[in-house]
C-alpha cells in the first residue's frame, strides 16, 4: 500500500481505520536490517530521542543529513526504540512527496512490528519509479488501544545510489577457491579465475573466488587461489566421521528452534518475491547474528531452523531462489559461527492447503503429500530440495545435521495427528512417509563431500512419539541417521488451546505419562541402536511459569536419563490467543521466562 496520503495535520479516525485494513499488506515490505547498525548508511545524524508519534510526523531534509545535492536516495533507515512493557505491536513508516505516485502524491512505506524491540534499526525502500525529493517524513502508523501510540527516534540514515554502503552482492561462499563449482580446488580454478579477470569468460562462483574478502575480483585473489593450491589449504580433507549416531548426539545438549520465521509460508501474498518478505510474513523479525549469540549466551548449544521451500521455487523447473537459498545459508552460518550444532529441514511444504483460505494453492508452488496418489510429484519435490541443498552445504562439517521432513502427514484427513493401523489410508501414509525419507536420503548421500557421512534425522509419520507410529516407522540401513519426534506432553498441560488446557503440572500423573512415552521411544529406537532427538517440544504460557520450570526440569532431566536431547519450540509469541510457546524475545534478545531457562540449562548440564 504505496499510494496513501500522508498525516500532514495530524491522525483522524478514518485515516486510522483505513491503515488497520491495510495492515497484512504491510508486512514485510520493509526489511529490519540484519545486524547492521545506523552507521552503516553513507549519510546519518543521530536525533536525541525524537518522540514520533500517532498522527505527528517528523520531517527531515536531506541537507541535515549532509546529502549533496543531486544524489539519489535509495533506502532510509531509522534506528528506533519502542515501549515493550505493554506488549502491542507498532508500526514505523516512512513517506515524501511523489509527483503522479497515486491520488496524494504521495509514496510511503512501513513495517508491522508484532513485537517491538527495544530497539531496532529498520530500512525502507525508496521507490524506483518516483524519486525522493530533498526532504522527508518519519511516521507512527496504527490505531490507539490497537499499537503502540509512539516510538523514539534515535537516529536517522540514507544510503545512495553508488555510495559506500551498497557492497556488491557476490553470493555466499560453498568452498573458498572452487571456482568452477567442481567440489575441488585446482588448475581449473585458476584457469577460471584468469579467464574472468582478462574479460574472456563470465564465472560461476565470484563469493568461492573472492579470497581476499574485497567483494571484487581481482590480481589479488588469483595469487591466494595459487598459493593455497600449492599448500593444501584451500582442499581441506573430507571429515572422517566415523562416529555412530548413537555417540554423536551426546554432543547436543539443548537446542531451540527459529520457528515461524524461515518456515513462514507465503500462501498469503504469492506475489512476495524476496528473501525478507518471507521471513517476516508472520509477524516475526528478520533473523540476526545478536540473536543466535543471545541463545548460545543463555545455554543452547543446538539451533534447529525450520525451512519452507516449496513457495521459492520455480514450479516448472523445482529450482530453489538463489537469493532464498543465500539468506538460508546466512542464517545456517550464524549458528555454525557460534560453533553450535545445526539442524536445517524441509518445513510447511505438507501441503498445498491453506487452513486460513481452506483453498488448495496447486500447481502455484511445489509440496509433497504422503499418499500414493501424490507420491510421483512428492519424491520430485523432495529430492529437488534436498539435492540442492546438500549440494549447497557439502563441504560442511558435523555441525550441520539434514532432517528430512517435517511432521509429514495427511493435511486435513480424519488421521491428520493419529494413527489407525487397520485403516488402509494411514497404512499407505506411513509407507509414503518411509520412501520419502529414503528417498531424501539418497538424494543428500550422492552430493558426496561430507554428505556422504552427515547426520540425518527422519521424522515418524506426523513426527508423533505414539506406538502406532513407531511401529509403522522404517529406516534404511545408515548408522548415521537418528530418530525425530515432536513431543509436546503431557498434551493439556504442554499445547492443548481450546479453552480446556490446564496450567498445572501434576508430578506424579503427568511424569508417568512422560516416563511411558521415554520407554516407548527406548524399546522401538535406544534399545536397537537407533538414537533420538526430540526437535520440537515445550509449555506455552499460561501464566504459570513456575509449573513450566518444574514441568521442564521433569522433562528433560528424564530425556537426558534415556539419552535423548531436547529442542525448544520458540515462535516468538508471548500474548494473544495463539500458541505462546516463545522463550527469547527476538527484538530484545532477553530470556522472557528466566525461571524456565534455569531449569533447562540444570536439568541438562551434564549434556554436550
Amino acid at each position: 500500500m504505496k499510494n496513501r496520503k500522508p498525516f500532514r495535520l495530524g491522525g483522524t479516525l478514518t485515516a486510522a481505520v483505513m491503515l488497520l485494513t491495510q495492515i497484512s499488506a504491510l508486512q514485510g515490505t520493509a526489511a529490519k536490517n540484519a545486524g547492521k547498525e545506523i552507521d552503516a548508511c553513507d549519510y546519518y545524524m543521530t536525533t536525541d530521542a525524537i518522540k514520533v508519534e500517532r498522527g505527528k510526523p517528523v520531517e527531515f531534509k536531506t541537507s541535515e543529513l549532509g546529502v549533496p545535492a543531486g544524489a539519489v536516495v535509495k533506502e532510509v533507515w531509522i534506528d528506533m526504540s519502542a515501549d515493550t512493557e505493554k506488549k502491542l505491536p507498532t508500526m514505523p513508516a516512512f513517506g515524501y512527496y511523489a509527483k503522479g505516485c497515486g491520488e496524494y502524491d504521495w509514496y510511503s512505506d512501513g513495517l508491522w512490528m508484532q513485537t517491538p524491540a527495544a530497539q531496532a534499526v529498520v530500512s525502507f525502500p525508496v521507490s524506483e519509479d518516483y524519486a525522493m525529493p530533498s526532504s522527508f517524513q518519519i511516521q507512527c502508523w496504527g490505531e490507539e488501544g490497537e499499537s503502540l501510540d509512539y516510538f523514539t527516534l534515535n537516529a536517522v540514515g540514507v544510503c545512495v545510489e553508488g555510495g559506500t554502503s551498497n557492497d556488491p552482492d557476490i553470493g555466499m561462499v560453498t568452498r573458498k577457491g572452487d571456482v568452477n563449482m567442481s567440489k575441488k580446488v585446482d588448475q581449473d580454478d585458476v584457469t577460471e579465475l584468469v579467464n574472468y579477470l582478462t574479460k574472456e569468460s563470465e564465472i560461476k562462483s565470484a563469493a568461492n573466488a573472492d579470497l581476499d574478502g574485497s567483494k571484487q575480483l581481482n590480481a589479488i585473489d588469483l595469487t591466494l587461489l595459487k598459493r593455497g593450491i600449492i599448500d593444501g589449504s584451500l582442499n581441506p580433507a573430507i571429515e572422517d566421521n566415523n562416529e555412530t549416531a548413537m555417540e554423536f548426539v551426546n554432543h547436543i545438549k539443548l537446542g531451540w528452534n527459529l520457528g515461524n520465521t524461515l518456515d513462514a509460508q507465503g500462501y498469503y501474498s504469492p506475489t512476495m518475491q524476496d528473501a525478507a518478505t518471507y521471513e517476516e510474513c508472520w509477524g516475526n523479525p528478520t533473523t540476526t547474528k545478536k540473536m543466535i549469540d543471545a541463545v548460545k549466551a543463555a545455554g543452547f548449544n543446538t539451533v534447529r531452523i525450520p525451512v519452507s521451500w516449496g513457495a521459492k521455487m520455480d514450479k516448472n523447473t523445482y529450482q530453489i531462489s538463489e537469493s532464498w537459498m543465500n539468506r538460508v545459508q546466512q542464517v545456517v552460518n550464524y549458528v555454525i559461527e557460534n560453533d553450535m550444532y545445526c539442524i536445517l529441514n524441509i518445513h510447511h511444504d505438507n501441503t498445498d492447503f491453506d487452513y486460513e483460505t481452506k483453498i488448495h494453492h496447486y500447481p502455484d508452488f511445489p509440496y509433497f503429500y504422503p499418499d500414493s496418489a501424490h507420491y510421483e510429484q512428492s519424491e520430485k519435490f523432495v529430492t529437488a530440495v534436498w539435492s540442492q541443498v546438500a549440494d549447497r552445504f557439502e563441504s560442511y562439517d558435523s555441525h550441520l545435521i539434514f532432517e528430512t521432513l517435517n511432521e509429514p502427514r495427511l493435511v486435513a484427513h480424519n488421521n491428520e495427528w493419529w494413527i489407525d493401523p487397520s485403516n488402509s489410508d494411514c497404512q499407505d501414509a506411513m509407507n509414503c512417509v518411509n520412501k520419502l525419507n529414503a528417498a531424501a536420503l539418497s538424494s543428500i548421500r550422492k552430493t558426496g563431500g561430507n554428505n556422504a557421512k552427515r547426520f540425518v534425522m527422519m521424522p515418524t509419520y506426523s513426527a508423533s512419539p505414539d506406538p502406532a507410529n513407531l511401529d509403522g516407522f522404517k529406516m534404511p540401513d545408515d548408522n548415521h541417521l537418528i530418530a525425530e519426534i515432536h513431543a509436546y506432553r503431557p498434551y493439556d498441560f504442554a499445547l492443548r488451546n481450546d479453552g480446556q488446557g490446564v496450567s498445572t503440572f501434576n508430578e506424579t500423573t503427568d511424569k508417568a505419562e512422560l516416563i511411558e512415552m521415554f520407554n516407548n521411544l527406548k524399546s522401538r529406537f535406544i534399545s536397537k541402536g537407533i538414537p533420538v532427538i526430540i526437535d520440537e517440544f515445550g509449555a506455552m504460557n499460561r501464566d504459570n511459569e513456575d509449573q513450566r520450570a518444574a514441568w521442564a526440569k521433569c522433562y528433560l532431566t528424564l530425556a537426558d536419563s534415556y539419552g535423548i536431547p531436547c529442542v525448544w519450540w520458540d515462535n516468538n509469541l508471548f500474548s494473544g490467543n495463539g500458541e505462546q510457546f516463545g522463550l527469547l524475545n527476538r527484538s530484545s534478545c532477553q530470556i522472557e521466562y528466566p525461571k524456565i531457562m534455569a531449569a533447562m540449562v540444570e536439568a541438562t548440564k551434564n549434556r554436550g
